[in-house]
């Protein structure tokens, strides 16, 4: 029978075990910008034992961190925190207790993580690049493990007050100053700093030769695959690679020294470029092939010389995003993704492009004109053509196409005769391709997906017809012996339909005027009046020279308006300024004489 001191006991351990159980019941993951748009929202509505997860992406913010709330971001690579008060600390931990943060990039920093009157804190994993003033700073207070994390080209790489700052595992690369420490208390650099790899560090170069800290120092050149690009994985010839201490979690062998060994390191590799995508089809009829090349990933678990890793090409017709789940590649037996090995190159062959018809365009006007008429319609998602069809008795007499626009104007047709109208989209397959890198794990980790690239190809598909509307070109009468082009002053003016100056005019008016709804309704109304201003004009001679006075600003503006570059444009206004004032003096002369005979 069991004594009240076992009972006790055996109570003690109940209710630990219901503690326990109830913290993992009650823990959460707290996603962000999925749930919470900011980093800080998602802090301030976790609770002790919850964790927040940073997706890919760049978050300007000044954080918080509170007690027993790990902070996490999703992928180191493409997870960035930059300061929104540059004069604060990035990450900011004041009084706290049993965290960790991991897996970040923190740029454009004075002071990147400052850790004030702090305990059991953890940093892991996390790139500081380029930090004005210190890196990371730790008080007296305050205990930290720094694990895993790279230091470059920073002002002052950390700067402690204490001996209960672990460094271990970490990149001290292009610092001003690696470790440091107030006078007092004064830590040496090299207390507690193990396994941890230096390179062209200014305070630690002796002779320009470069030299390390600590237990178990490697120097030498990391082998970053790319900084401009913020991957910090390692090469191949890397010397960071398994010179740490413990386990990397990505393959389970000796871990790295850097952003991506360790316990918790990013398994991911970092994403592929767009691939290069071109059409090797050797007709426009099919079959129809493609080509898709992209870089490798030169990450050392990828790109291997005695195990490498591999990729694979996704495909989808018709669709932006993943799933990339296509299937006609090879008459459909190639579904998507397709294994290319440790090749950066796939040709894809027997495409079997195809697509559903459009939508019918909706015809939002038909403006008639001079023997023409404006006809404007809505875009239609994924057209790439359409077609105009017009005609009197019956609107598919006559057709053209048009391209990807979505106002034309119909010309030759008859004034004073109704004309019906409607329009027609095409759309032709899109193919969109995307490549991911898969290291020589076991786990055969894969990365995100690379940028997405698009190939239009196959044929063209129209749609039905839109709805109809008519429109009567103006019966507008030209006065006698003047052109029907519409120029009707212009021309009177300075006499002949084909001199520059109606010429110029004329370019102006279809280029500009009858582009938009204000300027067509000028048209209207110049068609409409021109005539009979045209015939004042010439039954009295004398005032042309002053309407064409009038009228040379007007061609000076629309010469500027049509120079097809700056330069152009700067020639061209200011000889025809000179000509203006030539011609005004000439012109005013003439007048005044006329005046006086």
């Amino acid at each position: 029978m069991m004594n009240r001191t076992s009972n006790r006991r055996i109570g003690s351990i109940f209710i630990v075990l219901a503690a326990m159980f109830t913290q993992m019941v009650a823990a959460a993951v707290l996603d962000v910008p999925g749930t919470y748009t900011t980093i800080q929202a998602a802090i301030d509505a976790a609770t002790n034992g919850d964790s927040v997860v940073v997706a890919a992406g760049n978050y300007v913010e000044n954080l918080n961190l509170k007690s027993g709330v790990n902070v996490r971001g999703a992928e180191t690579a493409r997870t960035f925190i930059q300061p929104e008060t540059p004069a604060s600390p990035v990450i900011l931990a004041s009084g706290v207790d049993n965290v960790r943060l991991a897996n970040f990039i923190i740029i454009n920093a004075q002071t990147g993580f400052d850790s004030i009157n702090s305990t059991n804190l953890q940093l892991a994993n996390t790139v500081f690049v380029g930090a004005g003033h210190i890196a990371l700073q730790v008080d007296a207070d305050s205990q930290i493990d720094v694990l895993n994390v790279v230091f470059m080209n920073n002002s002052v790489a950390v700067r402690r007050a204490t001996a209960l700052v672990q460094i271990i595992n970490s990149g001290f690369i292009g610092n001003t100053v690696t470790i440091t420490s107030p006078v007092a208390p004064f830590i040496a650099s090299s207390t507690n700093v193990n396994n941890c790899g230096f390179y062209s560090n200014e305070d630690l170069r002796v002779s320009g030769i470069d030299t390390g800290l600590g237990v178990a120092a490697v120097i030498g050149n990391p082998g970053f695959v790319a900084t401009a690009d913020f991957d910090y994985h390692l090469q191949q010839s890397s010397p960071f690679i398994n010179t740490g201490l413990g386990i990397d979690v990505i393959d389970n062998s000796v871990a790295d020294i850097g952003a991506y060994g360790g316990q918790y390191a990013d398994v991911k590799p970092f994403p592929v470029a767009a691939p290069l995508v071109t059409n090797v089809s050797g007709d426009p009829s099919p079959p129809y092939s493609v080509s898709v090349e992209w870089s490798a990933n030169q990450a050392y678990l990828v790109t291997n010389s005695v195990t490498s890793g591999r990729y694979l090409v996704y495909y989808r017709q018709n669709q932006s995003g993943p799933p990339y789940d296509g299937t006609d590649v090879g008459n459909g037996t190639q579904p998507s993704p397709i294994d290319r090995g440790a090749i950066t190159k796939l040709t894809l062959d027997n495409l079997q492009p195809s697509v559903p018809p459009p939508a019918a365009p909706q015809l939002l006007s038909a403006e008639p004109l001079m023997s023409s008429a404006m006809i404007s319609w809505e875009a239609v998602a994924g057209a790439v053509d359409y077609r105009v069809y017009y005609g009197t008795a019956a609107v598919t007499e006559n057709q053209v196409d048009v391209g990807d626009v979505t106002t034309f104007t119909v010309s030759d047709l008859e004034n004073a005769t109704e004309y019906r109208f409607a329009v027609s989209a095409f759309v032709q397959p899109v193919y969109h391709f995307s490549v991911t890198a898969l290291d020589s794990t076991p786990s055969a980790n894969e990365s995100e997906f690379s940028p997405e690239s698009t190939l239009v190809i196959g044929s063209l598909t129209e749609g039905v017809l839109s709805n109809q509307l008519t429109a009567t070109p103006d019966d507008t009468a030209s006065y006698p012996d003047l052109s029907d082009s519409g120029c009707f002053v212009a021309t009177a003016a300075f006499g002949v339909d084909w001199s520059a100056e109606v010429q110029v005019l004329r370019d102006f008016r279809d280029r500009f005027l009858l582009s938009n709804g204000p300027g067509r309704a000028f048209v209207r109304w110049y068609y409409r009046n021109g005539p009979s201003a045209a015939a004042l004009m010439v039954e009295f001679d004398a005032v042309r020279p002053a309407v064409r006075a009038f009228l040379w600003p007007f061609v000076v503006i629309a010469l500027f308006a049509l120079a097809a570059s700056p330069a152009a444009s700067f020639a061209v206004l200011f000889l025809c300024l000179a000509l203006v004032i030539v011609r005004h003096g000439a012109l005013n002369r003439h007048f005044f004489m006329r005046l006086t005979e």
